[in-house]
C-alpha cells in the first residue's frame, strides 16, 4: 500500500477514486495537496500558451477576457496521503456566485477554533483553491485582490491569536453585460416639480429657468456582452426605442451630442404646450384657481413668471382650498379660503385672508390680514387677528393680532394686538384697550441668532465648560492612580520585546488606553479655550444688541392713551423687563430706554417717557 503519491493531473478527484481503488481503501481517508499548477491558453484551440499565475493577470483586462474564442485549461501537481497520517487545519467552506455568474465568493469558517499559526494563510488558501478545483473554477485567474483578502485577514487572526469567526472573500471577477441605453424623452421640468410634495399639484404649470434643460431625448445606445466565470457569454439586450415627437419653439435651443438631444430654455418662465408645439410664456390669468380647475400652482419665486387671479363672485374664493400659488409676481382680486398658501416677490391680494391662510413673500399688499403673513415688508389695510413676521410692516387699521418685526407702522390701533418689534412701533393714534407694545430682540429673517437664542447658547456654553472641566479632573485623577502600574506593564513589554515573546492582548489594551488618556487631556484643554473664545464672541454679539435696543423707540404719535394697554422693554444683559401702563388722562407722545450710570460703575435701566416728541426727519 503506497502512503502517498504525487502526480500530474487535471482531475484531482478523480485522481482520488483511483487511487482509493488501487490501495483497497474507502475515499473518505484520502486527501491531497495542492503542490503547484499550471495554466495554458489558446484562440480557436489552435496553439497553447503556457503561462504563470503572474501572467494569469492579462486577462483582468475585460478586452482580453472577451475574446469569444480564448479557452483556458489547468493542470494541477498534486500529493495524495492518508489523512490518519497528517493532521491540518479544518475549513468549511462555501462557494457562491451572483445571479451572472461573474462573482465567485467564498465563505470561510473554522470546524472548531484554529489557533493561529505561520503557516494558516497557506492553509486556507489551499483549501479555497481545492473547493474552487470541485466546483471546476480556475485557480489564480481574474482574482484581483483575492490574495490581498487573505493577507488582511491574516493579519486579523494574528492580533486575535485564533480564528474563530465566519470570513468572506471575493475570489474572481468576471464581466457582467453592459445594459443598452434605452431611448426615452426626459421631461426635467416636470421633475422640478416633484420635490413640492404637494397633493394638491396638478402639474398644470411648470417652471423653467433660463439655460435649464427643459427636456432631452436620450439617444438608443448598445450594450455589451458580458462573460461569466465559467466562459459563458452573456448577451446584452437591444436598446428599446422611443417614437414620441418633441417639437419646440424658438424659445428653445437644441444642443446634440452623442449621448442625446438637449431642449434648453432660452428665458426664464414656464412652459405649456400650442398645438403640440412646446413654448415658453410668462405671463398667466384665471378666474380662480382651485384643485377641480387647475391644481396648485408651483411657477417658482425667481422665474420671471406673473400670474393674476380675477374672482369678482363674492360667493367664491379666488384661491381655493389647500391650494399653493407660487410665482415672482402675484395678483389676486377676490378672497383666500381655508389652508391655501401665496408664495411670491411680490404678492398683491386685493381682498381677505381665511384664518387659516398663509402668504409668504419679500413685498407683500393686503387688503384684509386675517391669517399668516410673512415678507420683507407688509402692508395692510386692515390686520383682523392675523400674525404677521416682517421686517417693516405697515398697517392702516389694527384690530387684533400678533406681529414680530423690526419697525411697525400702525395708523389707527384698535385692542388686543401683541406688537414686538426691535428698533420702532410707531401709531398715529390708540383707540383700543388690551395691547401689548414691546421692544425686544426677536428674530423675523435674520440668520444670525436673536438675543434671546444668544443667552440661552451662552448658558449652554458655560454649561459645556463646567462638564469639560470635572472630565479633566476625572482623567487626571485616574492618570495619577494608575501611572505607577502602567511602567511597570511598560518594563514587562520591553522584556518580552528583548526576548521576542508574544506580548499578551491585555497589556497592549492598557497601556494603549493609559496613553490614550494622556493625549485625551490636551484635547479636552483646547476644547475648553475654544468654548472660551465662542463665549466671548457671543458676549460680544449681546452688547450690540443691548446698545441697539437703547435706540429703540414706541411713539403713539396722538400722545393719548386709553387704560390697560402695556408698555415694555426686554432687556437682555442683565436680563430684565421693565412695564408702564399708561393711563388715560396722561399725554405721552413717546418712550424709549434710559441708562443711568452709578456711582459704583453698574447701570441702572429705565423707561424715559416724553410728552411733546419732536420726531427726527429723514
Amino acid at each position: 500500500m503506497e502512503e502517498k503519491k504525487i502526480l500530474y493531473t487535471k482531475d484531482p478527484y478523480k485522481e482520488l477514486l483511483i487511487f482509493a481503488s488501487e490501495n483497497k481503501c474507502e475515499v473518505e481517508e484520502l486527501d491531497f495537496r495542492l503542490l503547484s499548477f499550471n495554466t495554458s491558453y489558446t484562440y480557436d484551440n489552435q496553439e497553447w500558451i503556457k503561462v504563470n499565475e503572474k501572467e494569469l493577470k492579462i486577462f483582468e483586462e475585460d478586452e482580453k477576457f472577451l475574446i469569444h474564442d480564448l479557452n483556458i485549461k489547468q493542470e494541477y501537481k498534486i500529493e495524495i496521503y492518508f489523512k490518519k497520517f497528517t493532521h491540518s487545519s479544518v475549513f468549511e467552506i462555501n462557494l457562491h456566485t451572483n445571479e451572472f455568474c461573474t462573482l465567485l465568493k467564498a465563505s470561510v469558517r473554522p470546524s472548531e477554533a484554529i489557533v493561529f499559526h505561520d503557516k494558516l494563510a497557506l492553509e486556507l488558501l489551499e483549501a479555497i483553491y481545492k473547493a474552487m478545483i470541485k466546483e471546476n473554477y480556475l485557480l489564480g485567474f481574474r482574482i484581483f485582490d483575492f490574495k490581498k483578502q487573505i493577507i488582511e485577514f491574516n493579519t486579523k487572526v494574528k492580533e486575535k491569536q485564533k480564528f474563530d469567526f465566519e470570513a468572506e472573500f471575493e475570489v474572481c471577477k468576471g464581466v457582467n453585460p453592459q445594459e443598452p441605453t434605452d431611448e426615452e424623452v426626459k421631461y426635467h421640468y416636470l421633475e422640478n416639480l416633484k420635490k413640492h410634495n404637494d397633493v394638491m399639484n396638478r402639474n398644470y404649470v411648470a417652471p423653467i429657468g433660463k439655460d435649464e434643460i427643459a427636456i432631452e431625448r436620450i439617444k438608443p445606445k448598445e450594450g455589451s456582452d458580458g462573460k461569466d466565470l465559467r466562459f459563458k457569454i452573456l448577451k446584452a439586450l437591444p436598446p428599446k426605442t422611443n417614437k414620441e415627437k418633441v417639437i419646440c419653439s424658438d424659445n428653445f435651443e437644441v444642443k446634440e451630442d452623442d449621448e442625446s438631444i438637449k431642449y434648453i430654455a432660452k428665458k426664464d418662465g414656464f412652459i405649456i404646450q400650442k398645438k403640440s408645439i412646446y413654448e415658453i410664456e410668462n405671463y398667466l390669468e384665471f378666474n380662480k384657481v382651485d384643485f377641480k380647475s387647475t391644481g396648485s400652482i408651483w411657477a417658482g419665486f425667481d422665474k420671471k413668471v406673473i400670474i393674476v387671479i380675477k374672482n369678482t363672485n363674492t360667493l367664491e374664493d379666488a384661491i381655493g382650498p389647500r391650494i399653493t400659488v407660487e410665482a415672482q409676481e402675484l395678483e389676486v382680486v377676490g378672497n383666500m379660503a381655508q389652508d391655501s398658501v401665496l408664495r411670491g416677490k411680490k404678492v398683491v391680494l386685493k381682498g381677505s385672508m381665511h384664518h387659516k391662510s398663509t402668504i409668504i413673500g419679500q413685498k407683500v399688499e393686503v387688503n384684509i390680514l386675517r391669517g399668516y403673513c410673512e415678507a420683507e415688508e407688509i402692508f395692510a389695510e386692515t390686520l383682523e387677528n392675523g400674525s404677521i413676521k416682517a421686517k417693516k410692516v405697515n398697517i392702516k387699521k389694527a384690530v387684533g393680532g400678533e406681529i414680530i418685526a423690526d419697525e411697525i407702522y400702525i395708523q389707527e390701533l384698535g385692542g388686543n394686538c401683541l406688537c414686538n418689534a426691535k428698533s420702532l412701533i410707531r401709531i398715529e393714534k390708540i383707540q383700543g384697550s388690551g395691547n401689548k407694545l414691546i421692544i425686544q430682540d426677536l428674530k423675523a429673517f435674520d440668520k444670525e441668532k436673536s438675543g434671546e437664542e444668544i443667552l440661552v447658547h451662552i448658558d449652554e456654553l458655560k454649561k459645556e465648560q463646567e462638564n469639560l472641566a470635572k472630565e479633566i479632573e476625572d482623567t487626571k485623577h485616574t492618570i495619577h492612580v494608575s501611572k505607577d502600574s502602567v511602567r511597570i506593564l511598560q518594563q514587562k513589554v520591553k522584556e518580552l520585546m528583548n526576548a521576542k515573546r508574544a506580548i499578551p492582548q491585555a497589556y497592549k489594551i492598557t497601556i494603549k488606553d493609559f496613553n490614550q488618556k494622556i493625549e485625551n487631556l490636551n484635547i479636552l484643554a483646547n476644547k475648553i479655550e475654544t468654548l472660551k473664545e465662542e463665549e466671548k464672541i457671543n458676549i460680544e454679539k449681546l452688547k450690540k444688541i443691548q446698545d441697539e435696543l437703547l435706540k429703540s423707540k414706541i411713539i403713539n404719535k396722538s400722545g393719548k392713551w386709553n387704560d390697560l394697554n402695556e408698555i415694555k422693554f426686554i432687556l437682555l444683559s442683565p436680563r430684565k423687563e421693565l412695564s408702564y401702563h399708561p393711563h388715560n388722562e396722561e399725554k405721552i407722545q413717546c418712550f424709549e430706554l434710559e441708562r443711568i450710570d452709578t456711582e459704583d460703575g453698574s447701570n441702572i435701566y429705565e423707561i424715559r417717557s416724553i410728552s411733546n416728541y419732536k420726531e427726527e426727519t429723514k
